[in-house]
């Protein structure tokens, strides 16, 4: 596994009871799901630039555009980013803001 996708140090439970959901969960977990870097840099990005399409999220992260679109897939699944439009746009949802806050501690010391 490349070390920009390593998951962040942190819970490594799926919250979800097991068979439970399609890949479109829309309820938030109730623990704070891991983050890969990958994760943390569109969730990062998507904060700063309040809504944007998957190819300008890689242009702008340094990340192939394929992995961003499966990450913001994974993201959306967890309640941390949502759709804006139906174009594919997306943003960062509270919960992704406080997913990131609580991922950031573990990693910027």
């Amino acid at each position: 596994m490349p070390a920009s996708d390593a998951p962040a140090a942190g819970p490594s439970e799926d919250p979800r009871p097991e068979g439970e959901g399609d890949g479109r969960h829309r309820e938030f977990p109730s623990a704070t799901p891991e983050l890969t870097r990958s994760d943390e840099r569109v969730l990062a990005y998507l904060e700063d630039a309040g809504t944007d399409y998957p190819a300008f999220v890689a242009s702008n992260t340094g990340l192939y555009a394929d992995h961003v679109e499966s990450r913001l897939d994974a993201l959306e699944t967890a309640g941390l980013v949502e759709r804006v439009t139906g174009e594919t746009v997306y943003r960062i949802t509270d919960h992704g803001r406080g997913a990131l806050r609580d991922d950031c501690a573990v990693w910027s010391d």
